[in-house]
């Protein structure tokens, strides 16, 4: 069978398997980087941490407030986190690693100064030059991203795409279900007993003469003609056996059957069947109750199955139709069709007269309770695909297999038995015939569960809308943080840092002007002592002092315009920072404890890359890697490429075009033709 690999593939794995193929550290970066760290002050600082961490008196308490001058005024001068009032950054706190004077946390990473922690941060989404540890992040990184932004999208998406069709949460989570009845369970036995009453295809003809006469005909298997039974009783009561064809047949002229009966000559047939069907009751009745797997009780003539008093005997009093503000009861409390549901379900239906009209044909009252019912299922999601038992079965958990203790039974066989709430029973084993449903050898009581809804769950039965204000809220305010669409996350989010794409660089040497500028004027004389005088100090209370020192200059420096310069670089940077790593944290990763060497992680990066190649919304992977990609090597170009084979791929398929470009990786395969045979 053939791999998931094809050339580009192959050839991409092999540049990154040699830790190849990927740009370097930004160059700019680094320079700038370097430029900062050479300043006078800078280097006195790095000087003066250096030495305090060689010391024997040297604590993590006094290491924290070193690593920590300046941060509330002027964080650039101690190379610092900014912290309240200037910023603050939750997330970069867990990631500057400050104990470096123990093994508690096991790290050996010591960037010693913000400036550093941005270089070594930079060179962990990297990797460091192992292509193993870029392949672990990057990988998670991208999963993180997927299920994040679906989470956004669909809160975005939710109220806007269900609200306009939204009633109610019981509604939301049956299907449209609860918007025909609010008791399921009455309901749902409601329709496992009327068996296949009605085609479901065919909601309008619900409830009438022709819908009935159609679905005996279809389930007893007769053409342009019905049960002889029926037959001659509608022949009798004067329709023609053409009249009954046209019925049956649905022959209403139309748009595709401009050579149909006009409504008026259908209607006056389907008056004169409702007419015969009041004639049909005994034997007769029993035979066409057979036919449509009918066992609803108590109906005595084939007129009452149009009524749906009698077809819904628990439920009816439950049953609604939707209106303008809500929904409808279709009966009122005394069990007659509410008076005022006419004029809202007509408005409902294409014509405007449509109870009216069938109200010619069946008694008024059940046309409209009818054309109620008709709309309420109509509500009901893929409804003309469900028949009446599928639909049963989903309300109630109900199925439709009547025991019979003459029959023998599979292993795992569900039967039900009784009325008018059946009793469910699974085969333990195979059942010969003849075997009662009590004996427990053979058969176990099963109960089924039909639908849920949301009862006793008040809070959630109230809403409105498909999702509450405050959880469209909370992604919006905590989650959407991003710069993608509706603040979804791009990759550039998260690992931008790699590609230097927010210029940190031109950030840093803003700040090594406005330093130097501050040096040449000496206004960072004081200043610079503090930092030298730590590198004599004898004990940790003299380091103590010097710190206090030096946060007294920097408070002394608060109005320069420098200052203000250096705090907004600092403070852009820090942001984008601690938002970079709140998403890596978020996700999971720790980008300085990536495992070293993981040529797994690197198969799958290269796997992945025809499907990042799909992702091309702007700051997401298919970029990234683009621009991350050293195209001055056959290995880099091939990651490139490999991404667009993805794209082409996706084309070619979705136009019926097989590509030829994996490779099998099963031994010894033939070679492709040269020229393909054309059959």
């Amino acid at each position: 069978m053939p791999s998931i690999t094809t050339p580009l593939q192959l050839t991409a794995a092999v540049a990154l398997l040699q830790n190849q193929g990927l740009k370097p550290f930004p160059p700019s970066l680094a320079t700038a980087i370097q430029t900062f760290n050479a300043t006078t002050l800078i280097s006195n600082l790095a000087a003066a941490v250096s030495f305090y961490k060689s010391q024997t008196f040297a604590t993590a308490a006094t290491l924290n407030s070193l690593l920590s001058m300046g941060n509330t005024v002027c964080p650039a001068l101690g190379n610092s986190i900014p912290a309240s009032p200037v910023g603050t950054y939750t997330y970069l706190n867990t990631e500057y690693l400050v104990n470096y004077l123990g093994t508690v946390d096991g790290s050996t990473l010591d960037p010693s100064g913000f400036s550093n922690l941005i270089e070594q941060t930079c060179a962990a989404y990297l990797g460091n030059g192992d292509s193993g540890k870029f392949s672990q992040g990057f990988m998670a990184v991208q999963s993180y991203i997927a299920s994040t932004n679906n989470y956004i999208n669909s809160s975005v998406n939710a109220n806007q795409y269900l609200g306009p069709t939204f009633t109610n949460m019981d509604a939301l989570v049956t299907g449209s279900i609860t918007s025909v009845s609010t008791d399921l369970e009455s309901f749902g036995i409601d329709l496992y007993k009327q068996g296949e009453l009605w085609n479901t295809a065919k909601l309008d003809l619900y409830g009438t003469p022709a819908g009935l006469l159609q679905q005996i005909s279809a389930r007893a298997g007769t053409q342009k003609g019905t049960v002889p039974i029926l037959q001659s009783v509608m022949l009798t009561m004067g329709m023609t056996a053409t009249d009954i064809e046209n019925l049956i047949t649905d022959n209403r002229i139309g748009v595709y059957n401009p050579t149909g009966v006009t409504n008026n000559t259908f209607d006056r047939a389907q008056r004169l069947a409702y007419n015969a069907f009041t004639m049909i009751s005994g034997d007769a009745l029993v035979q066409i109750l057979d036919i449509l797997d009918v066992t609803t009780p108590n109906i005595t003539s084939l007129d009452q199955l149009l009524d749906p008093v009698k077809t819904f005997p628990l439920s009816y009093p439950s049953l609604q139709a939707p209106g303008a503000n809500g929904l409808v009861p279709i009966f009122s409390a005394n069990g007659s069709v509410n008076t005022t549901i006419a004029p809202i379900v007509n408005s409902y239906l294409p014509a405007a007269t449509g109870c009216d009209e069938l109200g010619k044909i069946i008694p008024p009252a059940d046309a409209v309770a009818n054309k109620a019912i008709q709309l309420g299922l109509q509500q009901i999601n893929n409804i003309p695909n469900v028949p009446l038992p599928d639909l049963a079965q989903a309300v109630l958990g109900a199925v439709n297999n009547p025991w019979q203790v003459t029959n023998a039974y599979l292993p795992n066989d569900l039967v039900s038995t009784g009325a008018p709430v059946p009793e469910y029973y699974r085969a333990t084993q195979e059942v010969p015939a003849g075997t009662d449903i009590n004996n427990t050898a053979y058969w176990t009581p099963t109960i089924l569960g039909g639908l849920n809804t949301m009862s006793g769950l008040p809070l959630i039965q109230a809403q409105t809308t498909p999702v509450d204000a405050s959880v469209t809220d909370y992604f919006a305010n905590n989650v959407a943080t991003g710069t993608g669409p509706d603040g979804t996350i791009t990759t550039y989010d998260v690992l931008g840092l790699a590609l230097d794409a927010d210029d940190f660089a031109a950030q840093l040497n803003t700040a090594t002007t406005a330093v130097n500028a501050l040096q040449a004027a000496g206004s960072l004389a004081t200043l610079n002592t503090a930092y030298t005088n730590i590198l004599v100090a004898a004990n940790d209370a003299a380091v103590i002092t010097q710190i206090a020192n030096a946060n007294a200059a920097i408070a002394a420096l608060s109005a320069s315009p420098y200052v203000t310069t250096l705090n907004t670089s600092w403070v852009y940077m820090a942001n984008l920072m601690n938002l970079s790593a709140r998403y890596a944290t978020e996700a999971g990763i720790d980008y300085f404890n990536l495992q070293t060497g993981d040529k797994n992680s690197v198969y799958g990066f290269v796997q992945n890359l025809p499907q990042y190649g799909l992702l091309t919304a702007n700051g997401d992977a298919a970029e990234f890697l683009d621009n991350l990609a050293d195209t001055a090597i056959l290995g880099g170009q091939a990651m490139v490429g490999a991404q667009r084979e993805g794209r082409n791929q996706t084309r070619l398929e979705a136009n019926g075009i097989y590509n030829v470009n994996q490779v099998p990786s099963n031994p010894e395969v033939e070679s492709i033709p040269v020229v393909l045979p054309v059959n």
